[in-house]
């Protein structure tokens, strides 16, 4: 009866809450990074109040493979993208042959979008890339938050350094900052909506703010998201984002 009078005691104090920064962020990782993933999504761009809105389909295995296809509005149908390993490639109908992406190109602009093609294709743990210390607790978006600072351990990151405030009851990321190299802050991400899919909280409705421009921002939804699915290996090659 004592242990269990005392456990209470630590629950309704608050000192049952977690203190390990790796264990919050395997559960973030649990939730954000998928073995394979297929899905729809519709992408809306507002820049000086004036608002454009895309569709369009997507997959990934693992951290090395990804493909994107937007199928509207009508200019961008048929635009391909194709991630293999570090590698990645743009297909344009108008072309009709692949370009390849490559170094500084890959934190650019994607489709007009505040997302670069770095953030929409990334499905790395952080635990890999990033130290990580737990350095609070704060509200966001009306949440109870674990405060995580992350700096990089690797040289093949976007960011150098991400403050992630996380949901202390689903462990979704609700806003994270990011920045360079240089301190400067570069973006703010706030994940407004998730999907419970199995045992996940998958990120469902994404917001991107680039702190570098004025008056814009990029709201990403996913639709139909199918986790863990079978994808044909075709789908990442340069055979299918070439075809006519």
């Amino acid at each position: 009866m004592k242990i269990i009078f005392l456990f209470l005691l630590l629950i309704q104090s608050g000192l049952g809450q977690m203190t390990d920064p790796l264990a919050i962020i395997e559960r973030v990782d649990k939730n954000t990074v998928t073995v394979t993933i297929h899905y729809r999504a519709k992408l809306e761009i507002s820049v000086g109040g004036v608002v454009r809105e895309k569709e369009f389909i997507g997959y990934a295995q693992g951290k090395d493979r990804g493909y994107m296809e937007f199928t509207a509005p009508a200019r961008d149908k048929g635009t391909r993208f194709l991630k293999l390993e570090d590698g990645m490639w743009i297909y344009l109908p108008a072309v009709e042959k692949a370009t390849k992406i490559a170094g500084h190109m890959l934190r650019q602009s994607m489709m007009g979008s505040d997302f670069s093609y770095d953030d929409m294709m990334e499905n790395k743990k952080l635990r890999e890339l990033y130290e990580i210390q737990l350095t609070g607790s704060d509200t966001a978006f009306g949440k109870e938050c674990y405060v995580l600072d992350l700096i990089s351990k690797v040289e093949e990151v976007a960011y150098q350094h991400r403050v992630l405030w996380v949901d202390k009851e689903s462990f979704v990321p609700v806003k994270i900052e990011l920045y360079a190299k240089s301190g400067k802050l570069m973006k703010e991400i706030n994940i407004i909506g998730f999907q419970r899919i199995g045992d996940r909280n998958y990120p469902a409705r994404i917001k991107m703010i680039n702190k570098l421009r004025q008056n814009t921002y990029s709201e990403m939804v996913l639709e139909d998201i199918r986790l863990d699915v079978e994808i044909p290996p075709k789908i990442f090659t340069k055979a299918y984002l070439e075809r006519k």
